[in-house]
């Protein structure tokens, strides 16, 4: 039964393909498209596997699943045209071609919604679409391998520059193909805008401009990807003269050079105290004393603002701060650490220490990559010494919260996670930490807004391969000796911390190619082979080429994630987002940016210093009517939440209390000396991740969240415990209250306390009048303090 049944396929397979081959002998007509090209020959590369693309038939929701849709299966994003071949023309007993009859194809008759369809209707029947598979089954459904091949595709324009909003522009696409030949696409090509609030563009191309700002219009055909510039300027009145804006240094003169393009105007400097809370909370998590405000703001020197910057830059916090944005990179991940479960904690300290160490130091960047992406745990100690260092810090994290693993050269704990990692989990993770590339989608297809494939993504991960957790051969002897001696303690406290070392082993086949299964060489991302040698680090080369100064991505994505940092949104935004579909918004300034960085040793204070001290970075948030509707360009400073950590540091800084932690971490620690993702005090876990404190288990930076929400609102308003702060005997509120002083000044001292500022005639006038309906000061004062805790002003910064 089933022979016959197989037989029968067969036969109809070769049926098939006699009738297809006889309909090819007809003379075929040309395809008129929209503008009046004709497509006189239809290619299935170059159009119908455009055509597929384009209509989305071949995405990830649609027949390019893993399973397809309704018994049809595509290659994701159409990457393997022999596969889709067959699958159209031969595949559901080859029903879908009709070529007898092309009409009564099943692929028409679905695409053009006469027989059920559940991706409803693709094209109408008679429109170019339909004509072009149309004509393509009637040619016999002809297939020439690698006629689509592209080498490269072009954009004209390469960017759109409209002189005013409600102005249209085509956007023509040329794909120049491996065979040499060239060829206009653009109707087989897919358009999409990263901003249709400032752009739309049409099926075909037509790019509409809608209101001012810049945003790009992606263009992709077949997997090929460019970006088309848009910058849609600002309408002005006649007789506007563009003010002379002063610039400090070169990221004034690109940002403002992109403004006069889009006929913003820049916000006004920024008041001294504006400046001095959003400084202060953006290089050390916390908020300005009452103190500190009066002396800025009394203070004459005209350099006082750089001065301020250089104290903060050297302030111990600051280096916290940082550490624990590099521990959101590095994914310092407190449950995946080793046992025991009474170390994990401790252990994220020791690698938040780590970092904080070498910020305060400011030891150059590349150093740093190189301490945690070529990290060992003997770091060339003999065993023996290895060991005893092991046993020495284990004791100290046992008795306290001091150790000295911060001394170390290189970060182990990055790659002793509790359970083994496979090298493409390292790949994943070091091209986002150290490259700004998520890698993600290429493990299984071909990027489909990027340049990454599964071979690069797999050559890539292979660099990892001689990586081990374990016993060394040279360690072995002593590593057994020891494990065996904790074992038999073990069976009186139940407790087993065995000894592991990060070493570099023999490497494996590694992953193999996807296609062939053949295997494939370790490979830098976008770079060389790497050559494995026995007992040398791949690690060390790929760092090697990593820090070299023309490299694309390494300077680049820390530049930007400096400058998101500060800025509030990235010039490559999110931050460690770099692909083709998703441009930076002023190239110019990011280029120059990287060029500083590695020009200057890759000095991380340096950089900070030219994006502090310059006037983009201190103009005000206040909007002016050219510039309000602006979100990417840094007209003015951008209002935006805090880090949780922070959040909670500028709540005690307020309230003037000290945070209760947990016995894991250190008393009088600040929220951003914090290195565990775990904490024991629940109210405490409960804010940071209401917050967005990420829990560190990807490698991607959307892990930390930084929108408004609800429940931050209500936390604000009714969390018990934050509210039994306003009531502490040694917080500010008590503190006040025991002075002599008048109603207005104990008034100043809560709005320098939370806002950094002194209150304005109209809130003076509402506290009087809110203090005549009240009687008991204490009431009073702390009901206002509630309520500058509960402002936007407050929470957010700006």
């Amino acid at each position: 039964m089933h022979a016959a049944l197989s037989s029968r396929l067969s036969l109809l397979a070769v049926v098939a393909t006699l009738l297809l081959a006889s309909a090819g002998q007809e003379a075929s007509a040309a395809v008129i498209l929209p503008g009046n090209k004709n497509v006189e020959n239809v290619d299935f590369e170059r159009h119908i596997m455009g055509l597929f693309g384009r209509m989305g038939c071949n995405a990830g929701s649609c027949h390019g699943s893993f399973q397809g849709k309704g018994g049809f299966r595509l290659s994701l994003f159409g990457y393997e045209p022999s596969k889709d071949y067959a699958s159209v023309t031969r595949d559901g007993f080859a029903r879908r071609l009709s070529p007898v009859d092309p009409d009564n194809s099943l692929l028409l008759l679905k695409a053009t919604g006469q027989v059920e369809h559940g991706g409803g209707s693709r094209f109408a029947k008679g429109s170019w679409q339909y004509r072009i598979f149309r004509e393509w089954i009637e040619q016999g459904a002809p297939w020439s391998k690698g006629s689509g091949t592209v080498a490269k595709i072009a954009l004209n324009p390469p960017e759109l520059a409209f002189t005013k909003a409600g102005e249209t522009s085509q956007i023509q696409v040329v794909a120049t193909f491996a065979d040499g030949s060239r060829a206009d696409i653009t109707e087989f090509t897919d358009f999409r805008t990263n901003d249709d609030a400032v752009a739309e563009v049409s099926s075909l191309g037509q790019v509409k401009s809608l209101r001012p700002g810049s945003t790009a219009i992606i263009v992709s055909y077949r997997g090929n990807v460019l970006p088309a510039r848009v910058l849609v300027p600002m309408e002005l009145p006649a007789g506007f003269q563009y003010p002379k804006v002063p610039e400090v240094n070169f990221i004034d003169r690109e940002v403002f050079a992109r403004l006069r393009l889009l006929n913003m105007v820049p916000s006004n400097l920024s008041a001294d105290e504006e400046f001095l809370r959003r400084v202060t909370i953006d290089t050390i998590g916390q908020l300005p004393s009452p103190e500190e405000v009066r002396a800025f703001l009394a203070d004459k020197n005209a350099g006082k603002r750089a001065k301020k910057i250089d104290d903060l830059l050297a302030h111990p916090l600051h280096a916290a701060l940082w550490a624990t944005k590099f521990s959101d990179i590095t994914g310092n991940d407190t449950a995946s650490l080793e046992q025991p479960v009474q170390s994990k904690a401790k252990r994220s300290q020791m690698w938040h220490d780590w970092f904080s160490k070498r910020v305060a130091e400011n030891m150059p960047y590349d150093q740093i990559v190189h301490g945690v992406l070529c990290a060992t745990s003997r770091d060339q100690l003999p065993p023996e010494d290895w060991i005893k260092q092991v046993k020495d810090l284990e004791d100290a994290v046992a008795k306290g919260y001091v150790s000295d693993y911060a001394n170390r050269p290189t970060l182990d704990l990055f790659w002793r996670r509790q359970q083994a990692q496979p090298i493409e989990v390292w790949g994943e993770r070091t091209a986002a930490a150290f490259m700004g590339v998520r890698l993600e989608c290429a493990q299984c297809h071909k990027h489909p807004f990027d340049r990454w494939t599964q071979e690069e993504y797999r050559s890539y991960a292979n660099v990892f391969g001689a990586l081990a957790v374990g016993v060394s051969p040279e360690s072995k002897k002593e590593i057994d000796a020891e494990n065996a001696e904790r074992k038999k303690k073990a069976a009186k406290n139940n407790q087993l911390a065995v000894i592991r070392e990060v070493f570099i082993g023999k490497a494996g086949k590694g992953l193999m190619h996807p296609d062939t299964g053949r295997p494939l060489p370790a490979k830098a991302l976008g770079g060389p082979e790497i050559p494995y040698e026995k007992g040398i680090d791949m690690r060390e080369t790929l760092f090697q080429w990593l820090r070299q100064p023309e490299n694309s991505f390494f300077s680049r994505s820390f530049v930007n994630r400096v400058w998101g940092h500060y800025l509030g949104i990235g010039l490559v935004h999110p931050v460690d987002d770099f692909s083709l579909a998703n441009p930076a918004s002023n190239d110019k300034l990011l280029d120059a940016l990287a060029k500083e960085f590695a020009g200057h040793a890759y000095d991380i204070r340096h950089i900070e210093r030219l994006v502090l001290n310059s006037r983009v970075y201190q103009l005000s948030s206040k909007t002016n009517e050219t510039n309000r509707l602006d979100k990417n360009n840094y007209a003015h400073s951008y209002i935006r939440p805090m880090m949780a950590e922070a959040v909670v540091d500028v709540l005690n800084s307020a309230l003037g209390v000290t945070e209760k932690w947990g016995p894991e971490v250190r008393p009088g620690s600040k929220a951003v000396e914090v290195g565990a993702s775990l904490l024991q005090n629940t109210t405490l876990t409960y804010a940071f991740r209401i917050f967005g404190r990420p829990p560190r288990t990807t490698a991607c930076d959307c892990e930390r969240a930084m929108e408004p929400a609800l429940p931050q609102k209500l936390y604000l308003m009714t969390d018990p415990t934050l509210l039994a702060k306003f009531n502490d005997n040694s917080g500010r509120l008590s503190q006040v209250l025991k002075t002599t002083k008048q109603d207005d000044d104990m008034l100043d001292e809560l709005f320098l306390a939370t806002l950094s500022r002194l209150p304005t005639a109209t809130d003076r006038k509402n506290f009087a009048d809110y203090r005549r309906t009240v009687t008991d000061r204490r009431a009073a004062l702390l009901d206002t303090m509630w309520a500058l805790i509960n402002t936007r002003e407050f929470i957010l910064n700006h």
